[in-house]
C-alpha cells in the first residue's frame, strides 16, 4: 500500500493463520532489504507488540522523518520475518517479497542516479536595490538514456539557493536558510533542455500569523552562496544535484585581473589614437605653412655697387663721439663693408670680381638660399654662362 507523505515509499500489509499449537502472547515483524543498492539499501524494519489476537499488521506504520532509517521501496526486494511470541526457537516464518518497479502507483526511484545532471551557472545581481541571484541551467542528453524507463518525461525543475555550510572538500554541500522555487517542464528527459533561467531573492519573505505584517529571513552574504538545480521526472523522482557557487565573499573582495588588462588596453589604444592625431595634424600644418610661403622672385638679382642715397647714418669708431644722426656701436649691429670701385681693381689671380658676375633667371630655391643662373666676363671680351 502507498505510504502517506512517503517519499517513495510503500508499507507492507502483513496477514497471517494463527498458530497451531500454544496461541501466541504477541507477535513482531522484521523487513530487512534484501537488495543491496543505494536505493533499497535500509536499515531493518521492526515492528514489536502486536497482540496475539491479530492476524494483521502494516510494516512500517508511519514514516520516519529520521533519515537513513527504515524504508520500503517498489523495484527491492525484502525478507519478511514473523515472529511468535513466546519464542521457543521455531515459531517463525521467513517469505522473501520482490517488488515491482511501480506498485500501488508509487514508482521506484532507483535509476533516479541516472538522470542528467543540470549544468548550472549562477550569480548576483541589484535588482531595483534589492539583492536577487540570477541562476541559469541547461540539461544535457542522459548518459545512458537506455537505462531509464523508455519515454519517460520531465515535470519540473527545483532550483534552491543558499548558505553553504560545510567546506568545499564537503562531498554533499549542505545548505542554510533556502529559497527554492518549482520551475514547470515537459517533454521526454533523453531529449535535454535549452537554457533556462530565473531570478531568486536573497531574502525570502512569507506571511507571519496573526496579522502581525511579513516576516523576512534575511541571507546574510558572509558565507558562500550555492544555487542547486535538480530535474524531477513524471514519477517524482529528483534527479542529481547540480551546483554552482553564486556568491563568493573571498572573490568580491579581489580586483580580478582582467579589468587590469582591458583597462591597460583601453590607455593604450588612447595613447596611440593621440598620437596618430598629432601626426596627422603636423603633417596638415607643414603642408598649410607650404601653401602660404610667397612664391620666389624670378627676376635677376643687380649686386649692391654703391651705398644707397637713402643711408644717410655713418657708422662711428668707440672713440668717437656720439652725432645726433649717426648709429651708435651696439653688438646687435653687423657692420657692412660695402664694396666701391676702388675695390674693383684689388685681388689676385683666384679672385673674381663682382662686376663680370652678371645674374641671370631664378633657377631654383630652398632651406640654403636661391640658385640663378650667370654669365661671366672673361679677359679678352670673352663671355661664358
Amino acid at each position: 500500500l502507498p505510504l502517506p507523505e512517503g517519499d517513495h515509499e510503500v508499507v507492507f500489509n502483513v496477514t497471517w493463520l494463527p498458530t497451531s499449537g500454544q496461541p501466541a502472547k504477541d507477535y513482531s515483524i522484521e523487513v530487512i532489504s534484501d537488495t543491496n543498492t543505494e536505493d533499497c539499501r535500509s536499515p531493518i524494519c521492526y515492528e514489536y507488540d502486536i497482540n496475539g489476537d491479530s492476524l494483521w499488521h502494516l510494516v512500517p506504520t508511519l514514516r520516519n522523518p529520521v533519515a537513513e532509517t527504515c524504508a520500503i521501496r517498489p523495484g527491492c526486494a525484502y525478507r519478511v520475518r514473523l515472529i511468535a511470541h513466546p519464542w521457543d526457537g521455531h515459531s517463525s516464518i521467513n517469505l522473501r517479497v520482490q517488488l515491482d518497479e511501480c506498485v500501488a502507483g508509487i514508482c521506484s526511484c532507483a535509476d533516479a542516479t541516472r538522470l542528467p545532471i543540470p549544468s548550472v551557472r549562477a550569480h548576483t545581481l541589484s535588482v531595483q536595490g534589492e539583492i536577487m541571484a540570477k541562476v541559469s541551467w541547461s540539461l544535457p542528453p542522459p548518459r545512458y538514456p537506455l537505462r531509464l524507463p523508455r519515454g519517460l518525461q520531465k515535470q519540473y525543475y527545483y532550483v534552491s539557493i543558499g548558505r553553504q555550510m560545510v567546506p568545499d572538500a564537503h562531498p554533499l554541500p549542505w545548505f542554510s536558510h533556502t529559497v527554492s522555487r518549482q520551475v514547470e517542464v515537459d517533454g521526454p528527459v533523453d531529449s535535454g533542455d535549452d537554457t533556462r533561467w530565473i531570478l531568486l531573492p536573497i531574502v525570502e519573505r512569507s506571511g507571519a500569523r496573526g496579522g502581525r505584517g511579513k516576516e523576512s529571513r534575511p541571507i546574510v552574504l558572509d558565507v558562500k552562496l550555492l544555487a542547486r538545480v535538480s530535474l524531477v521526472d513524471e514519477r517524482g523522482c529528483v534527479g542529481p544535484a547540480g551546483n554552482a557557487t553564486a556568491y563568493d565573499p573571498a572573490e568580491a573582495n579581489k580586483v580580478q585581473i582582467g579589468t587590469y588588462a582591458l583597462w591597460a588596453a583601453f590607455g593604450g589604444a588612447c595613447v596611440l589614437a593621440m598620437a596618430a592625431i598629432l601626426a596627422v595634424g603636423a603633417r596638415a600644418v607643414k603642408r598649410v605653412l607650404h601653401a602660404l610661403r610667397p612664391a620666389p622672385v624670378s627676376g635677376p638679382l643687380e649686386p649692391l655697387r654703391r651705398r644707397p642715397a637713402w643711408f644717410p647714418l655713418q657708422l662711428r669708431t668707440n672713440n668717437d663721439p656720439p652725432v645726433r644722426g649717426q648709429m651708435e656701436q651696439s653688438p646687435l649691429y653687423v657692420q657692412k663693408r660695402f664694396e666701391t670701385e676702388e675695390d674693383e681693381e684689388e685681388g689676385d689671380e683666384w679672385e673674381v670680381k663682382r662686376s663680370r658676375v652678371h645674374l641671370g633667371s631664378l633657377i631654383g630655391s630652398g632651406a640654403f638660399g636661391r640658385v640663378h643662373a650667370a654669365t661671366l666676363d672673361l679677359p679678352g671680351g670673352e663671355t661664358i654662362t
